[in-house]
């Protein structure tokens, strides 16, 4: 009997230590996929969205290694988290210091998908919240996605966001491609305490998404800021429900439905904001500004290559002091940071925080503190 017990005991860890040494393989493939294009290779954009998962899974099996006294197996796994450190740190940064520069020396970045502003109005008897928002955010530059203004009177108009926002003299909208619904306009907006100098689209062919560069002349410095929505993955509601169905209730025949209906989608959009990325990064090259802000809604995690390429030399806001996983986007369990701040290393950030607490839309707001070095 003892003999029978342990021969079960050898083959029970025998299989899952062949398991957990499939999971660190797994979890460095994905925490490197983001240098391979998706155009080259789509199975390792995929890879980079388990990262997560894989993460977690990796750390349960390190603290049962631990407690089964299974050294060379937790020595690998502490190797596996040491190879995938900037990874992780890019992904879960863990800064816990707050910020204790002078507000006077500091400009805060606001980024937010305001998703039309909520297809409403602002007006006294009923205030839009997210306008509120905005002005109670005491922001010195302030980037909108989803920006959507109309002649209708339910809806904003530009004048309304101009009237609303005082505190904001200089305001820069970049209309995208004209819609079938001549009774509105939609596509990127910066709003500046300081001057906005001049405004340009980045040309690449979307009609909902696009990409808009500012030079902003501030204190004495032209500072330029690229403003960016990239592509979607065009899920569709139904789409997204099938995904909230598969994630409370596993099964097989749901995620055969869910990966037939999104497989084609998530493909495309990948190839697509690669394409996207690599057209911003050369902008951002060309522009060549010492002083760069580049933020957005980039539609893509933390674990991407529309992230590494749009990063490029630029230093991530939120990796270098934010805290946590981020996550910016609030619906039907898409639990990432797909909103980003980078800038430029003649600058340092501080604080740089998803606010959470403020669901207006479908994204929640980031911000971050920049102060320029010289």
């Amino acid at each position: 009997m003892k003999k029978l017990y342990l021969h079960i005991k050898v083959l029970f860890t025998s299989f899952f230590a062949t398991l957990n040494i499939f999971f660190m393989l797994a979890l460095i493939v994905s925490a490197y996929s983001d240098f391979i294009s998706p155009e080259k290779n789509i199975l390792f954009a995929y890879t980079g969205l388990f990262f997560p998962i894989l993460l977690i899974a990796n750390i349960c099996f390190l603290v049962c290694w631990i407690f089964a006294k299974r050294w060379l197996l937790t020595f690998l796994l502490i190797s596996t988290f040491t190879v995938c450190w900037k990874p992780i740190t890019v992904f879960c940064p863990f800064h816990l210091k707050t910020n204790g520069q002078p507000r006077e020396e500091l400009i805060k970045i606001l980024s937010y998908n305001v998703m039309s502003f909520a297809y409403t109005n602002h007006t006294k008897e009923k205030p839009n919240k997210i306008i509120q928002y905005i002005a109670e955010s005491d922001a010195d530059i302030v980037c909108l996605q989803e920006y959507m203004v109309s002649a209708r009177p339910n809806l904003m108009s530009s004048q309304a966001v101009a009237k609303a926002l005082p505190m904001y003299p200089y305001i820069a909208e970049i209309f995208l491609s004209s819609t079938d619904n001549k009774n509105y306009q939609y596509g990127l907006a910066v709003l500046s305490r300081f001057p906005i100098l001049n405004s340009r689209r980045i040309a690449f062919p979307s009609r909902y998404n696009g990409s808009s560069i500012h030079e902003i002349y501030i204190n004495g410095k032209k500072v330029t800021v690229i403003n960016n929505h990239l592509e979607s993955f065009k899920l569709t509601v139904e789409d997204r429900s099938r995904y909230a169905d598969l994630i409370t209730n596993v099964n097989f025949e749901s995620f055969e439905v869910f990966s037939d209906a999104i497989q084609q989608k998530l493909g495309q959009a990948f190839r697509i904001r690669a394409k996207q990325s690599e057209t911003i990064a050369a902008e951002i090259h060309k522009a060549n500004g010492y002083f760069t802000i580049v933020c957005g809604d980039f539609n893509d995690t933390p674990i991407s290559y529309t992230r590494r390429t749009m990063q490029g030399s630029l230093i991530d806001a939120y990796a270098e002091s934010g805290r946590g996983m981020g996550i910016s986007y609030n619906q039907n369990y898409y639990l990432f940071r797909i909103d980003h701040i980078f800038h430029s290393i003649s600058m340092d950030a501080y604080n740089c925080r998803v606010d959470a607490s403020i669901k207006l839309s479908d994204h929640y707001p980031i911000y971050c503190y920049l102060k320029f070095k010289d």
